[in-house]
């Protein structure tokens, strides 16, 4: 275990959170992340898989401790390194560093600051990785975001890509569009007798029914309900309440629990977020150090 402190590790090439497109890591010296990978895993700890993919591939692979135990079940047959990293952390906010002059990636989720390594026999020691970081600026940050966003786009209109479960994204397309057919084709069956013995038919008439009862009900003031109030002063008493409460709101010389009066506390949330605007738009402010 590696503990990184006041250290953020942060992609020097290209940066991901969810998505990890092997399109986007090019080509030369990075032809490593293309190795091709075939691994099977059902409910396998993040430790084991990392390991194996290390292994494989030669390609030393530094990650965050937390997701070591984490549980992960998959059937990669055949496909590219990057595109396997990409399915194990796609429901994390990470950012990878490729060292593209050597065989080793980086994957950090944000925030966290103890590392292990998943590596292969020939792989360097985690010492060699301390020295390649970066700071992220905002402007890096929504470089990384509108990366992400077109990569995200190229793959799901990959109807070749094969997901978790061994189909194509075009087979689970497809097979979606004839479940949905099949769906439209039996609700609007009315003569389908349902569990109940009543068919599809007589349940919408059931609920139309059920309905007009209902609007008819709420629109009797003279009900008398649970409490002894009838429907109409239920009514008056709550536009009473909403006309209280919105002057109240309205008075911003009302003191608070905390002391402040509700002026007081609009000016400090309006100071707030006029200091979080400026914040956001200084393209150089740096996100991570």
């Amino acid at each position: 275990m590696l503990t990184l402190q006041n250290k953020t590790i942060i992609c020097l090439i290209l940066f991901f959170c969810f998505f990890l497109s092997p399109l986007a890591f090019g080509q030369g010296k990075t032809e490593w992340l293309n190795d091709k990978v075939t691994l099977r895993f059902q409910e396998e700890p993040m430790s084991s898989v990392l390991g194996k993919l290390s292994q494989q591939t030669g390609i030393a692979i530094l990650y965050d401790e937390k997701l070591a135990g984490q549980k992960v079940t998959g059937l990669y047959k055949d496909i590219k390194f990057a595109e396997a990293i990409n399915r194990l952390f796609s429901e994390t906010n990470k950012s990878i560093q490729v060292l593209k002059n050597e065989k080793k990636i980086i994957v950090k989720t944000f925030g966290a600051k103890n590392f292990v390594l998943a590596l292969s026999a020939q792989s360097a020691p985690v010492s060699e990785f301390l020295d390649k970081e970066k700071s992220m600026t905002v402007a890096d940050l929504e470089k990384m975001h509108r990366q992400q966003y077109k990569e995200y786009k190229e793959r799901i209109a990959n109807p070749n890509e094969i997901l978790e479960g061994g189909m194509t994204r075009g087979e689970l397309t497809a097979m979606h569009k004839k479940q949905n057919a099949e769906y439209k084709k039996r609700i609007a069956n009315n003569n389908e007798v349902l569990e109940g013995g009543m068919t599809r038919g007589e349940l919408t008439a059931m609920h139309k029914r059920q309905n007009a009862e209902y609007k008819k009900r709420i629109t009797n003031d003279s009900e008398v309900l649970e409490g002894g109030m009838t429907r109409g002063e239920l009514t008056a008493m709550h536009k009473k309440q909403n006309a209280e409460y919105k002057k109240r709101i309205a008075n911003d010389n009302e003191v608070l629990e905390d002391g402040m009066t509700r002026g007081q506390l609009k000016v400090m949330h309006k100071q707030q977020n006029d200091e979080y605007k400026k914040r956001i738009t200084n393209k150089n402010n740096i996100i991570y150090n």
